[in-house]
């Protein structure tokens, strides 16, 4: 906020009506440097599962930039301002719970925002200050390698409810269950009877295949079926093939939670500590910390992926998984189509032994 505002903030706050100058104001906010920022930051932490990052994310939505009075303007351009600052991957990149495959900006852990001594600066800096003790740079890590821990907790714990919540719906898996049998049995009654169309032709049906006549139903049978049918098998497998390449590491990970969730509690605890004894050894060494950013991570370890149990979700909207779905259901309805008039077709020319 300019000078020339903090006046008519200072006014209003005196009792002066300065509504006429709002207008302005929210315009200058919403072009603002500090809210294309925030917009850009907010874009990269909504790839990461902290608790940080999805405040950040949360507070951004939550913004509402309509002020009313110069007052609200400030406080909104301020709100703004903190969480710019605060949007950056520094601030809420969690060691333990950051993507393995992360490729970004931060390399290191010496790289992540630290609280010591009453400010707020980056771990390496705070390692190499002289001026605070070693102690007091071991406590301030214990604190805010806690606050880590109590994270990736939140974030197991999550796993874990969605996990139940797939597992525990038993309306929705019955609805489930019936919708992919009946998708199988589709596939195997279409496939089935094109085998029956060629090895078991009667004599006028057959005709056709050698001298094909498009003034009869038949014709259209006999070519125009096998190669929807084709189509259809195509689009089925690469489907199916898809789904169930994004279900497995979920599927993995729900069997693997059901029965052992301590496990992976006890692991990250003991990541904790060892995470801990390293910074530690830094501190007494007075070393900077280099390419470690990702050596921590129980996001994706030798038990579960928790990245693809939170974002199971997430998968169906992408475009490949869109594209496939909606051309499954475009073949699947023209497939259909065409089986039944061939099965209709068929079956009325061999009861009467007629060309159709």
């Amino acid at each position: 906020m300019d000078g020339k505002m903090k006046f008519y903030l200072l006014a209003e706050l005196s009792g002066w009506n300065c509504q006429g100058y709002v207008k302005d104001e929210r315009k200058k906010i919403q072009e603002s440097e500090s809210l294309s920022i925030l917009r850009e930051n907010v874009r990269k932490a909504k790839g990461h599962l902290s608790g940080r990052a999805r405040e950040v994310v949360r507070s951004y939505e939550a913004l509402s930039i309509d002020p009313k009075t110069v007052y609200q303007a400030f406080l909104i351009e301020n709100a703004i301002d903190y969480l710019a600052l605060h949007s950056f991957p520094e601030y809420y990149i969690n060691p333990l719970a950051i993507d393995p495959d992360y490729e970004g900006e931060i390399t290191s852990i010496g790289d992540l925002v630290f609280e010591c001594a009453g400010e707020e600066k980056p771990l390496n800096d705070i390692i190499l200050d002289e001026n605070i003790g070693d102690k007091v740079k071991k406590e301030a890590v214990s604190v805010q390698l806690d606050y880590y821990l109590s994270d990736m907790e939140h974030i197991v714990s999550r796993s874990i409810d969605r996990v139940k919540k797939e597992a525990f719906e038993p309306k929705r898996d019955i609805i489930s269950a019936i919708l992919r049998f009946l998708e199988v049995l589709f596939f195997i009654l279409a496939n089935v009877f094109l085998a029956v169309l060629f090895i078991i032709p009667f004599e006028a049906f057959h005709a056709f295949l050698f001298q094909p006549d498009p003034t009869f139903l038949m014709t259209y049978v006999l070519y125009g079926y096998p190669v929807v049918i084709f189509v259809f098998d195509i689009v089925y497998v690469l489907f199916q093939s898809y789904r169930t390449r994004l279900r497995e590491s979920f599927e993995y990970a729900r069997r693997f939670l059901a029965k052992n969730a301590d496990t992976i509690y006890e692991t990250i605890r003991q990541t904790r500590v060892d995470l801990y004894d390293y910074i530690c050894g830094a501190i007494n060494n007075r070393m900077v910390l280099l390419g470690d950013i990702k050596d921590f991570s129980r996001l994706k370890d030798a038990y579960i992926d928790l990245r693809s149990v939170l974002f199971f979700g997430n998968q169906k909207k992408k475009r490949t998984y869109r594209l496939l779905k909606a051309l499954l259901i475009t073949m699947t309805t023209i497939a259909l189509i065409a089986y039944v008039f061939s099965f209709v077709v068929y079956l009325l020319g061999s009861l009467f032994e007629v060309a159709l």
